[in-house]
């Protein structure tokens, strides 16, 4: 094969006894356990690889589940998020230190500059996603994601699978209630919330005509009148599967083999030289992370292994996948080679996004009479104890509000009125956090050829991996577009509070959204000259390689696009499990006919009575 070194196979192979896995996926965030869970449950064989550690007790749980931080959510962004968070490409003006002693070593040439850790000689100031940033660990960034779940709006957002619109529409129902029911989406976990239902009602007084609602989440509330919920992540999609192996599904067959190997880089892939229709990956090359730290840096046959597979698939973010799939000579280099991903990492999107945060306006009539029972039981419970010296009559442990105002056509952008963890906007011990809300508002960015990732095959990232340089300017339309959305966003402020020093309303750092999307786009047959891959996420002119996560999504978007990733990955396992059973993988090609997907390949998601319908209660565990 080209490109071959004299590696051995990984022992995996000789562990499981398998010399041949159904499937290989690289990456182990909600859109890599969505492709295992449906393969694992279908009787095949997964073979998964994740770069990072194991950083939860149960793999791929959120770290928001800890009760240090579900008492002090700031606690959680100074120790967890921040902590998790590795900023892409860092240019040359954030590595120059002007109080830097005289004595120091610097480089005598002054063009030159650190190169480790993403610093990156090759980006540019104007055009960088500065604050884009991945995390790597089992769970990916579902471990301390917000947990948002809606589903993308019909004509602004959700991309077109079919042309018929009514069939579309089929599709897609089915997709999206698989993918809330997997991933354990709700509108009502803050329903008994005092402080949710004042922004609530006050927007929805506000704003009759705009659908003012509960922010749709991936949790549920621990019991009945709990303080607490169970946030969801991606061990909600991988279920049982770490712990049943054996379990059948409805149809009486056995889960096949499923293992995951944590701190183990997926490199490359190599193509299968005896391939004559289409393009083939006949292996791929992963390296034992833990084993390089004892030995040089270096391509090594010690640490650098061959697996081998039927299918092989992608899920390691809008970021390392395409990084992966260049660093396999596929695409997305300055080289002037053909490749055979031309469209890799091109058509790039992201969210330009506005923020404030307000203290709520007075909060007297909270007491009030008329309330519901659960609300002034709360509140009368709460100033027998307390209200002496307590001046807010809201319960300490009140839940968070959780609201939005659903994107429309008028007003294209995504809103998050609520009070949660992210890397900015800290409340600080001044303030009590019980009147704080977090305005996030969330534009739209279209895809355009020139705005994009290059991969730097001379820099390397901590990794190993090719270095990303972004390419991206706003298009003019949706730039537009976020000065009405800011306009927005002060007005609904306005509506509930005033604005907190230091957090008036501001335009994010490019990329902080961490939404990157359209790196490994998919698209109709029409499209093939401008995406990557196929709506079965299967790569155009390759017969066993496919992609996943937000990457894929090839529409502009404003909301949350976890769901929709999810939905997309729900059709291509199907495709991989129909070529799996006829044993035979064609390559993409532009006028192949592509498929609803059957409700039966789904049911599993939505029939309590279904073994493999998703739990996601979970034991408490108190003791080690």
């Amino acid at each position: 094969m080209p490109g071959q070194k004299d590696l051995k196979f990984h022992p995996i192979h000789v562990e499981s006894n398998i010399p041949e896995f159904d499937v290989f996926i690289a990456g182990s965030g909600p859109i890599g356990a969505t492709y295992a869970r449906c393969l694992v449950d279908a009787g095949y064989n997964v073979l998964m690889a994740e770069i990072g550690d194991q950083d939860t007790r149960i793999p791929g749980e959120h770290k928001k589940n800890e009760i240090e931080y579900q008492k002090d959510i700031d606690r959680f962004v100074n120790r967890i998020l921040q902590g998790a968070l590795s900023v892409v490409s860092i240019p040359r003006s954030q590595t120059i230190v002007p109080t830097l002693g005289p004595a120091a070593w610097t480089a005598s040439d002054p063009s030159q500059m650190w190169i480790t850790n993403g610093r990156n000689s090759f980006q540019g100031e104007h055009n960088n996603l500065g604050a884009e940033a991945v995390t790597r660990g089992v769970g990916g960034m579902s471990t301390h994601w917000t947990c948002a779940t809606p589903e993308f709006l019909k004509g602004l957002e959700r991309p077109v699978i079919f042309t018929d619109s009514a069939k579309d529409d089929a599709e897609w129902r089915l997709l999206y209630d698989s993918a809330r029911s997997l991933i354990g989406t709700s509108e009502t976990q803050f329903d008994h919330s005092i402080r949710h239902n004042v922004v609530l009602e006050a927007l929805q007084k506000a704003y009759p005509t705009r659908g003012v609602k509960a922010l749709p989440l991936a949790c549920h509330r621990l019991a009945k009148g709990s303080p607490y919920v169970q946030w969801h992540a991606a061990d909600d999609v991988y279920g049982d599967m770490f712990t049943n192996p054996d379990k059948l599904n409805k149809q009486g067959v056995k889960r096949g083999y499923f293992k995951l190997l944590t701190n183990t880089r997926c490199t490359r892939f190599d193509l299968d030289p005896s391939a004559r229709d289409g393009h083939s990956i006949g292996l791929v090359e992963v390296r034992d992370l833990l084993g390089a730290r004892i030995v040089p840096e270096r391509s090594n046959p010690e640490v650098d292994f061959y697996i081998k597979a039927k299918a092989y698939v992608v899920a390691a973010g809008a970021v390392a996948t395409p990084q992966i799939l260049a660093n396999s000579g596929f695409g997305a280099t300055n080289d002037r080679k053909v490749h055979l991903i031309p469209q890799l990492a091109t058509h790039i999107t992201e969210q330009p996004m506005a923020f404030c945060q307000i203290a709520l306006l007075q909060v007297d009539g909270i007491d009030e009479p008329g309330k519901p029972a659960w609300w002034e039981e709360a509140v009368a419970a709460h100033k027998e104890q307390f209200g002496k010296i307590d001046p807010l009559p809201i319960p300490f442990q009140d839940p968070e509000p959780q609201v939005t105002i659903p994107a429309s056509l008028e007003r294209p952008w995504h809103t998050q009125i609520h009070r949660d963890a992210f890397s900015y906007g800290e409340v600080g011990p001044a303030l009590d956090s019980r009147i704080v809300v977090d305005l996030r508002f969330f534009g739209m960015q279209e895809g355009v050829p020139e705005n994009k990732m290059i991969f730097e095959m001379s820099l390397k990232d901590a990794y190993g991996m090719p270095q990303p340089t972004f390419e991206y300017i706003p298009t003019r339309k949706y730039a537009d577009e976020t000065q009405r959305m800011m306009n927005d966003m002060t007005d609904v402020a306005n509506k509930l509070g005033a604005y907190l020093p230091k957090s008036e309303p501001q335009f994010m750092t490019p990329g902080l959204a961490l939404h990157l999307g359209g790196t490994t786009r998919l698209g109709l047959g029409q499209d093939k000259d401008e995406t990557v891959a196929n709506f079965n996420s299967q790569v155009w002119g390759f017969t066993n390689l496919f992609v996943g996560g937000n990457g894929t999504i090839p529409t502009p978007f404003g909301a949350n696009p976890t769901l929709t990733s999810m939905c997309l990955a729900f059709r291509a396992a199907h495709k991989i499990a129909e070529s799996l059973k006829n044993g035979k993988f064609l390559p993409a090609k532009a006028n192949d006919p592509i498929g609803a997907t059957p409700a039966s390949w789904l049911s599993w998601t939505t029939d309590p009575k279904d073994p493999n319908f998703p739990i996601h209660a979970r034991e408490v565990h108190k003791m080690i």
